[in-house]
């Protein structure tokens, strides 16, 4: 797909080559029984069964171009089986995501020797889906390691492809035609295009943490450009004998809206199959696409489940797998359980320095009963609060480094539950465009942050507190390695020029953007810009407070301790104005408790 109507796709030829790959096990097409106890890998879960083991089937897609997968099933099965397909571009057997996540610590929460390390990176575990009578489908995608052709990140011809994948499978001897996919990450990406695609033998989807719309969820976010994650995955984590998708170049000579980024963003309003979607509130890279997926989905069967853990150890707790298990069989073995009964929405309301709420039971998300308040901004006392500020105030900091502060502490027990809008007038001295980069955080009575562990590296440990406190200590000491186990609270971001909103798709707390063109600033001219905050949920104890933080730079740490910062266009000073008929305000979803 080398043109999306007027719009050329560029490509570089400097991912790495799989020939020869340090991490790639070999092309070798064959069949094997691997033996019940059979151990894959150093200190990995034995085998609880016979799996046959099928390398390097080839499958042709609609163009001609052969890709070639890796299946995973009961080599004697008494009933066909149905098939779980874990489509993502790191190699079948993990290459260098798994071999990162190896040497993590603590395996980011995922010990060795809970899985069978058959497993893909961010996919099911065919030591357990084998057992319970599944195949399970680990495709290389086109153009990655050695399938054919030239390697894209999620956009519609993925949909295609995955759609000739799902009817290739379901037409094969052992199937019981009935096809799905999970995954986290990338293999939940996947889903919501091919999904949209409508494949015949789809059964149902598992999208379990998965941006889907790349624009808007990661490499163009508030319009400000951030490739670096995108270009990543596809020059090193995917390698291939083709070329590589430059997303870095079409970020940089396409910065608005046009035909290339709407292929790269999933129609989810075509999926009507049934849907299991599970997110978190933490996550860096995901939370946004999931959940706009679930809200928009046209699927009339569907769950979400919001966790307060992080992706990788929840794909891999047992009662996330059993409970995944339970919607597999009900939509893909005409199962009798009690699927049926579980509630449409669970969600997990965080509260660092305290409980947090686990799986509470809803209807619906976002909340039905959620009441909007705002929090207004006060630039001569950096306060917030319920009430509007009479008195026009302003305060400024240095584009690039500096940081603007806005606290109020809750009188009361509280609980903030879905999307968050923060407006602010801004002037921009030095400069006709800026960056902005926002956040909340939790405070405690005395001030000090209060974060969110989302990795639990205790999990099966000998001296599980002592692994904690290791853990903090190494945070506390600025180990990066441990960034992806804490969060602050929600954030975002946008460049002044892209304030344009999308009345059709906007809410009040949901702000969306057109991105159509830009809208320079005049010197003197005191803009209002509404930004749009990812959606969370926490709990505040009376005494606790809520801290607003303004700046010019991404005040958050990277989706990994290798990410670089977010390159802005920021130089001079940023005013923001506030009280009398500057309504600088945040707009926050206030839970009426039940």
């Amino acid at each position: 797909m080398e043109q999306i109507g007027p719009i050329s796709v560029k490509f570089t030829t400097k991912s790495p080559s799989s020939k020869d790959h340090a991490l790639y096990p070999g092309f070798k097409q064959e069949a094997k029984v691997l033996p019940q106890g059979y151990i894959h890998k150093p200190g990995a879960l034995a085998l609880p069964c016979e799996i046959l083991w099928e390398r390097d089937v080839a499958l042709k897609l609609r163009d001609g171009t052969t890709i070639y997968t890796d299946i995973y099933r009961p080599p004697n099965a008494k009933y066909l089986s149905p098939a779980i397909i874990s489509l993502g571009p790191f190699g079948k057997n993990g290459g260098v995501n798994r071999a990162a996540f190896d040497s993590s610590p603590w395996r980011n929460g995922v010990p060795q020797n809970t899985v069978s390390g058959l497993e893909k990176f961010e996919g099911l575990d065919p030591a357990y889906w084998c057992l319970h009578g599944y195949a399970i489908v680990h495709p290389d995608p086109r153009g990655t390691w050695m399938s054919e052709g030239d390697t894209y990140v999620n956009s519609t011809l993925d949909g295609k492809d995955g759609y000739d994948i799902v009817e290739f499978i379901a037409q094969l001897s052992w199937s019981n035609q009935r096809v799905s996919m999970a995954g986290n990450s990338y293999l939940s990406q996947s889903q919501w295009f091919i999904g949209a695609e409508r494949p015949p033998h789809l059964a149902c989807l598992a999208p379990w943490e998965g941006w889907n719309d790349m624009y808007e969820d990661t490499a163009m976010r508030g319009g400000i450009p951030d490739p670096g994650f995108q270009r990543a995955i596809t020059s090193i984590c995917a390698p291939g004998l083709g070329r590589t998708e430059d997303i870095a170049g079409m970020c940089e000579q396409y910065p608005l809206w046009n035909e290339y980024w709407n292929d790269r963003r999933a129609k989810v309003e075509n999926i009507e199959v049934p849907m299991y979607v599970v997110s978190s509130w933490t996550n860096a890279l995901h939370t946004r696409g999931t959940l706009r997926g679930f809200i928009e989905t046209g699927s009339k069967e569907k769950w979400l489940r919001v966790h307060d853990s992080h992706e990788w150890p929840d794909l891999y707790y047992p009662q996330n797998v059993e409970d995944l298990r339970k919607f597999f069989d009900y939509f893909m073995k005409d199962a009798i359980n009690d699927w049926q009964y579980t509630p449409k929405v669970r969600l997990s309301i965080l509260n660092p320095g305290g409980k947090p709420v686990i799986n509470r039971p809803e209807i619906s998300f976002p909340l039905m009963r959620q009441q909007s308040k705002a929090l207004y901004l006060d630039a001569k006392s950096m306060a917030l609060s319920f009430y509007r500020f009479a008195e026009e105030s302003k305060a400024s900091f240095e584009a690039t480094t500096g940081v603007l502060r806005f606290c109020h502490t809750f009188t009361e027990r509280i609980e903030l539950t879905g999307y968050f809008a923060l407006r602010l007038h801004v002037e921009v001295i030095g400069n006709d465009d800026a960056d902005l980069f926002v956040k909340w955080s939790k405070l405690d009575k005395h001030g000090n942050l209060l974060e969110t562990v989302c990795i639990d590296v205790g999990y099966l440990q000998d001296h599980p507190e002592e692994e904690r406190a290791r853990l903090w200590k190494m945070h506390s000491e600025g180990d990066k390695h441990v960034d992806v186990m804490f969060a602050e609270g929600s954030t975002g971001r946008l460049r002044i020029s892209h304030r344009e909103l999308d009345e059709k798709l906007s809410t009040p707390h949901w702000p969306r953007y057109k991105h159509e063109k830009e809208q320079k600033l005049e010197a003197g001219q005191i803009v209002p810009v509404d930004i749009e905050l990812w959606p969370h949920g926490m709990i505040w104890e009376q005494g606790q407070k809520i801290q607003i933080s303004i700046g010019g730079h991404d005040l958050r740490p990277g989706i990994t301790h290798r990410s670089q910062p977010c390159p802005t266009l920021n130089k001079g000073q940023i005013v923001i104005y506030t009280g009398g008929q500057y309504d600088s305000r945040l707009l926050v979803p206030f839970i009426l408790q039940i």
